[in-house]
């Protein structure tokens, strides 16, 4: 079966001036995804993991690697047909606040992307459709919020806006950038439950990027740890989350709050700060806070090991 999103060895480097220091913010990353299928992609702050979905959906140009959609390279796609490409692969941000226009309205937000991809044969039917989607996912009556302006909406109401925008386009991949991190927490799980909902409505694949282990695993199928711009683990999430192999998820997993009071499990503290992307060494980008550091780890990073059954770990010494 041909994978609908095949990356290899996908690398964003930034050069800050002339001869200056290289910024790696992404180094190297490659995974394969299927149709219907959703991906969480966790890690701190500053990972790389944002960089990585705006490269995914053509905002972010890589330096290297290359990224293929239903076996087509997306940068000659975006080059010979990039209304088809934006068409299938949409994207959804953080900040639902920093998303919109604040002088357009919900009509004209929803519209306006109706009629780019023609969708609809006049102004009455666009908007029609755009007030039943409002109201497929609880938006009700339609008519109290197509004309109301971004500062009129809560944030929980402008991220269901910015979910229609895209689910509109009937995508085939979506890419949603930490979706729930700026929402009040009482609105988090309808977000989560909607994105769930309409994704498995239209057989579309989602990248989940977060930094929030107990949601990413709700979630997702598969998950992939980022670590400095690499990614350091990947596999089945229950495989990831209740067997972890790499020390630094091990790390992540063990400081993931529980809701259960019984719960004992002891966090694995480190020490330090994440090193900068700044002209990273040639070893393992961990091996400075890792609890498990040797010698060899200083000195190379480790290649990719395939412990079967999708499992994918990037490290030495792993875990047993």
């Amino acid at each position: 079966m041909t994978s609908l999103l095949d990356v290899r060895d996908l690398t964003k480097w930034y050069f800050l001036k002339k001869k200056s220091p290289i910024v790696k913010a992404v180094d190297g990353v490659s995974f394969t995804m299927n149709k219907g299928q959703v991906l969480g992609i966790i890690g701190e702050s500053g990972c790389g993991k944002s960089t990585l979905g705006k490269m995914l959906v053509g905002i972010e140009k890589p330096t290297e690697g290359t990224i293929r959609f239903k076996n087509e390279i997306t940068e000659h796609i975006l080059k010979e047909n990039p209304l088809q490409f934006r068409r299938s692969c949409q994207m959804i941000f953080q900040n639902p606040f920093d998303t919109f226009d604040p002088r357009d309205n919900v009509q004209r937000i929803l519209n306006t992307a109706l009629k780019i991809h023609g969708i609809g044969n006049s102004k009455k039917e666009r908007i029609d459709i755009s007030m039943k989607a409002m109201e497929d996912i609880g938006m009700k009556p339609a008519r109290d919020y197509i004309y109301r302006y971004p500062h009129e909406l809560s944030g929980g109401q402008l991220q269901r806006i910015s979910i229609i925008r895209s689910m509109l386009l009937n995508p085939e991949l979506i890419i949603a950038d930490e979706p729930v991190s700026m929402l009040d927490v009482s609105v988090r799980a309808d977000i989560i439950n909607l994105l769930l909902e309409l994704t498995k409505e239209r057989g579309a694949a989602m990248i989940f990027i977060s930094h929030d282990i107990a949601t990413t695993r709700y979630i997702s199928d598969r998950v992939g740890v980022m670590y400095l711009g690499r990614i350091v683990e990947m596999g089945n999430t229950d495989d990831v989350i209740h067997n972890p192999k790499h020390p630094y998820t091990k790390v992540l997993i063990s400081n993931c709050a529980s809701i259960n009071p019984l719960d004992k499990k002891k966090p694995i503290r480190i020490k330090g700060e994440p090193p900068t992307p700044v002209n990273t060494g040639p070893g393992c980008y961990f091996y400075p806070r890792c609890y498990k550091a040797r010698e060899r780890c200083k000195k190379e990073y480790p290649t990719m090991t395939n412990l079967g059954k999708g499992h994918f770990v990037s490290c030495f010494y792993l875990e047993q």
